[in-house]
């Protein structure tokens, strides 16, 4: 890790370590199950509570990102937001390779964005695999989890709500059950804060993960994929929160899946 750091250090950009093209992809069956300990939150959505995060993805782990697709275009997806914009833009397998310009260190600059990584496995010496965050808004912590296989990464920005209010966006890749038990034993009570999870979900392991998450967790779990995808898009949030909708989109050549939040109880 401080290997990959002090190679990190010479980068022109604020670039961390810590720790999918699905055909017509529709709310899995888990979607939204909610839990009955939880509360319920109100039909009725107040927009001005809402944040929007865009995750980028193919659901198909089927290689790096960027490797046949422009970071311009993710420029010309950030210029062309309006009105409630995303918290925060996420590429999965925007990996990070050693002596390699990542590719969204053009984007911080052409969009005077700030980005950082997250990673999802063992630090590699050559190729890690991971999730890149890029934000326009000032980011007050970076936090995550780097233990027994299980790796998350979050920001906290003062998200612009009815009132601003501090937001930590975690990200992750959940491959087993046993990476969401040691995400829940790491942060379980920041997750139930103002805490929330934007990630992917291995379909083979989707349902057990969101039972644990609403049963043990009880925190409420939403899904968004297809069968014929490897991979669903995956929200957690606490019983202040709901995850309103999730809705694909494609600029150019980048499928993406916008994430609607809103905290919806107030103290």
């Amino acid at each position: 890790m401080k290997r990959i750091l002090e190679i990190l250090a010479v980068l022109p950009m604020m670039f961390l370590l810590l720790s999918c093209e699905g055909t017509d992809p529709t709310p899995g069956p888990d979607s939204g199950s909610g839990n009955d300990d939880v509360l319920t939150p109100p039909e009725t959505v107040k927009s001005a509570n809402v944040f929007v995060v865009d995750m980028f993805s193919t659901l198909n782990d089927d290689g790096e990102f960027f490797e046949m697709r422009a970071v311009e275009s993710v420029a010309q997806h950030i210029s062309a937001q309006s009105g409630k914009r995303p918290l925060i833009y996420m590429f999965d397998r925007a990996d990070f390779t050693v002596g390699k310009s990542h590719p969204l260190n053009k984007l911080s600059y052409t969009a005077n964005i700030f980005q950082l990584f997250a990673q999802h496995e063992p630090t590699s010496a050559t190729v890690t695999k991971g999730t890149a965050m890029a934000t326009q808004y000032p980011i007050n912590v970076y936090d995550g989890i780097a233990q027994d296989g299980a790796y998350m990464s979050g920001l906290t920005i003062s998200a612009p709500l009815t009132t601003s209010t501090p937001v930590c966006v975690y990200t992750s890749r959940v491959s087993s059950l046993d990476q969401m038990k040691q995400i829940y034993k790491a942060k379980s009570m920041k997750l139930l804060g103002d805490a929330v999870i934007v990630a992917l979900v291995d379909n083979a392991v989707k349902a057990d993960v969101v039972k644990f998450v609403e049963q043990t967790m009880s925190l409420r779990a939403t899904t968004y994929g297809s069968a014929d995808t490897k991979l669903d898009v995956l929200v957690v949030v606490p019983p202040a929160y709901v995850c309103r909708s999730i809705e694909s989109g494609k600029t150019v050549n980048l499928p993406y899946y916008r994430v609607s939040i809103e905290k919806w109880l107030w103290e």
